[in-house]
């Protein structure tokens, strides 16, 4: 059997084994770094952009091996002058090389679909580095919290508890962060690690504006991360200061760990939300298009929100089903199937049929559950009426509670209409 042969086998094996696992991506945060090592680090960063806009200078450098690349040439003011790659080993001068390649890859592929694409830009900064290969150009040490960089030694790192050791890794990248530097390890878990217990058979939700989730079983889930006060004072800051200045330099690397806490809330909040759908068994939900809500009135509350990221995450990681997204949901009865239409300031649905009153979202909700349900021909067993059940509100109160920018409130009591 050849070389090639046998890596394409051990790729079809690999391939055949992660069917039943699920691929996971842990953040694992560099700890105790001295002035030192700190220095290596941007080094590395720096000696990749190096790299990367030395291959940018001209195309055919990409098929030069990464072994014979000792130096690059970068341009300083008019002048060309010469940089040692110190730093950089072989593997991460090949992740830079072949990030390169990817990119030319892509404008080729949207040139032949008939987009118009310009050319690769230079790069000001490069903020993450592949490390594609597991005891190679990276290495982990669970007991002692430690993760190896080639070519710059063994790190503490924090987070590495969360990983499971049984899971299958595959590879790793080096991130530079305005608050610090991370290894985000990709690992093959097992599913049956991510299976909870089931309160429900399934839950319908319905995406919106004033409410941000609305579930089938009565609930009200809303949250925004706002702009904060600080964020508002630093861009301020920044506008004053003279380019190419250090302080410029310092006010933009306030104002970037300012955004990334607003973001790293904002995740935690769609990681809950994640925590509690899991203990349900199926989620379905309408295909709205959040992009349109964006472009349109709305488009602050569905940015401080990341309503758009959250449905994908939802699609992602979840069982779902989607409902298709001109469903009339919203205009129909969930009680007697009549349609009538509401402008968006009616928000209590009246029906003059079956005189069914109730909240529209929650209406919607209903209606987006049973239309899933009915598309997939899997009809949920003992379900009468929307009701929060205790074992859900103990949920909901364990997971969401512990944030303060979640707001959990129920729409519907007892004596609410059978659907």
């Amino acid at each position: 059997m050849t070389k090639a042969e046998k890596i394409k086998q051990t790729l079809k094996e690999t391939k055949e084994r992660r069917k039943n696992l699920r691929p996971v991506v842990y953040q694992l945060k560099i700890q105790n770094l001295s002035k030192v090592r700190e220095e290596k680090l941007n080094r590395v960063f720096l000696e990749a952009k190096w790299l990367y806009n030395w291959f940018m200078a001209d195309i055919n450098r990409v098929n030069i091996p990464t072994k014979k690349i000792k130096e690059v040439e970068i341009k300083v003011g008019d002048k060309l002058e010469k940089r040692e790659i110190k730093l950089l080993g072989s593997q991460l001068k090949q992740a830079v090389q072949e990030r390169v390649k990817d990119n030319l890859r892509v404008l080729k592929g949207l040139k032949e679909k008939g987009y118009k694409v310009g050319r690769l830009k230079f790069k000001k900064a490069v903020s993450s580095i592949n490390l594609k290969q597991h005891k190679v150009s990276f290495d982990i040490d669970f007991e002692r919290n430690k993760v190896r960089i080639q070519g710059l030694g063994w790190f503490r790192v924090l987070g590495l508890h969360q990983v499971p050791r049984d899971c299958e890794i595959a590879n790793a990248q080096l991130i530079k962060k305005p608050s610090g530097y991370y290894v985000y390890l990709t690992c093959y878990v097992k599913k049956e690690y991510f299976e909870r217990d089931k309160v429900i058979d399934a839950v319908g939700i319905d995406f919106g504006v004033a409410n941000k989730l609305t579930l089938s079983n009565g609930l009200s889930i809303d949250f925004e991360v706002k702009e904060s006060r600080r964020l508002k004072r630093l861009q301020k800051e920044l506008a004053r200061k003279k380019k190419g200045s250090k302080n410029r330099k310092k006010a933009l690397k306030k104002l970037q760990r300012e955004y990334e806490r607003l973001t790293n809330i904002r995740r935690d909040i769609h990681n809950k939300l994640l925590a509690l759908f899991r203990h349900y068994g199926v989620v379905v939900y309408q295909n709205d298009d959040i992009k349109a809500w964006h472009e349109g009135w709305f488009g602050s509350q569905v940015q401080h929100a990341g309503i758009g990221r959250l449905k994908v995450r939802l699609r992602n990681n979840l069982a779902t089903i989607p409902v298709e997204r001109f469903e009339a949901t919203t205009q129909e009865c969930c009680v007697c199937g009549w349609k009538q239409k509401l402008s968006l300031s009616d928000r209590v649905y009246h029906c003059p049929v079956c005189g069914n009153t109730i909240d529209r979202d929650l209406n919607s909700a209903i209606n987006i559950l049973r239309k899933g349900l009915d598309l997939s021909q899997n009809q949920v067993v003992g379900m009468g009426r929307p009701e929060l059940t205790p074992a859900e509100r103990e949920l909901v109160a364990k997971i969401l509670g512990s944030n303060p920018y979640i707001k959990a409130a129920t729409l519907v009591e007892a004596g609410s209409p059978h659907f």
